[in-house]
């Protein structure tokens, strides 16, 4: 049953920020974004842990749980201990730097097949 929760939460959350990206013509990392402010707005109301008590990985895996993640990483810094928020920090900085080597890979496999079709 646990599969079929975080099967139905997951696809839910999709479903729902998908339709939001259509009708708002916004781009996803602004969609991304919106999510990640949301799962840090609902944190301190218990309500992303409800959800992840129902569903599991349905919204574990979800960006909503990255704004959980630093709401509570910045109540262990305000209640001081700086350790926590330096290694969640260290692994957003290191995820954005390997998205940037993948678009950079990206586009240049792109551009080379662009090149190659031009010839």
């Amino acid at each position: 049953m646990m599969y079929i929760n975080a099967f139905i939460l997951g696809g839910i959350l999709c479903a729902l920020f998908q339709i939001f990206a259509i009708f708002t013509k916004l781009e996803p990392p602004k969609v991304l974004i919106l999510g990640f402010t949301l799962g840090a707005l609902l944190t301190p109301y218990g309500m992303t842990a409800d959800l992840a008590d129902w569903g599991g990985a349905g919204l574990l895996i979800m960006v909503m749980n990255a704004g959980n993640a630093v709401a509570s990483e910045m109540i262990l810094l305000l209640s001081g201990n700086p350790m926590e928020i330096i290694i969640t920090f260290g692994l957003f900085i290191s995820l954005t730097l390997i998205g940037i080597v993948a678009g950079y890979v990206r586009c240049s496999v792109i551009e080379s097949k662009e090149k190659v079709i031009a010839k």
